[in-house]
């Protein structure tokens, strides 16, 4: 416990300013997080199966170039430039067609997530804490709810902890939490996009850890990674944000924000 605590507060330490100032500080932050993300994810199939340093470096690269591309339509060719070279390896039997979905889903999963990430932040401070509130909150609650309260287990096959009761009370304190915080601020131009918000966030935070929980599962891993004493790895720290970002991404493009 002492390990987590100080690891935690020393993420903070380093985190927030980056957050805070934004800019090229949260870019350099978004680069390490997305290509450590990366080899995690890549580490983890190799578990199972295991691929060349090149092919793994590659994605990194790609994963990178999804997040970074000044264009959503370059992000979305780049992930198919770079899955038709993942078949091309499969047909070559340079590796299995396992493989190949596998990277092609990381690519997905990692590189259109912290590209959401990147534009949250350069859209808005403001809009940042309020998803990152909302996850923190989300979580949060749903420890207490389920530890005081839980009766009932939510997926024991994925999450043996986690119960319905905790489940919902951490999606009441997010839905809560995201309509005052919206109205507070207004941020978002109309009404039903805060209540879409505030409906489905805390659900996709909650959906975004069991996803991360099925993986760790089915691959036998304690955590994504080791780079966190305490918290793991990237993956383990920011499972929770990934599909929550995404959403909050597709309404900043739709001009909802």
């Amino acid at each position: 416990m002492r390990e987590r605590i100080i690891t935690g507060i020393c993420l903070l330490a380093v985190v927030l300013p980056l957050v805070y100032f934004g800019g090229y500080w949260f870019m350099g932050l978004i680069l390490f997080a997305a290509a450590v993300a990366t080899w995690e994810m890549a580490a983890m199939h190799d578990t199972l199966t295991k691929v060349p340093m090149w092919i793994k470096i590659l994605a990194i690269m790609a994963t990178v170039g999804i997040a970074f591309s000044p264009t959503i339509l370059l992000s979305w060719a780049i992930l198919g430039s770079h899955s038709v070279f993942l078949w091309f390896l499969y047909a070559l039997k340079k590796i299995n067609i396992e493989t190949g979905t596998f990277y092609t889903k990381t690519l997905i999963y990692i590189g259109l997530s912290f590209r959401a990430l990147l534009e949250i932040r350069g859209h808005s401070l403001t809009l940042f804490i309020f998803l990152m509130a909302i996850v923190i909150l989300t979580d949060s609650m749903a420890y207490f709810a389920g530890r005081f309260f839980g009766k009932h287990k939510l997926i024991p096959k994925i999450s043996p902890k986690k119960t319905i009761e905790g489940a919902i009370g951490g999606w009441f304190a997010g839905a809560a939490f995201a309509t005052w915080f919206g109205i507070r601020t207004e941020l978002f131009t109309q009404m039903w996009v805060l209540m879409v918000l505030a409906l489905f966030l805390p659900i996709l935070s909650q959906i975004g850890d069991l996803v991360a929980s099925a993986m760790k599962r089915q691959y036998d891993i304690k955590d994504f990674g080791k780079i966190f004493p305490g918290h793991g790895g990237v993956m383990d720290r920011v499972d929770s944000q990934l599909l929550a970002a995404v959403l909050i991404y597709v309404i900043i493009l739709f001009g909802g924000v």
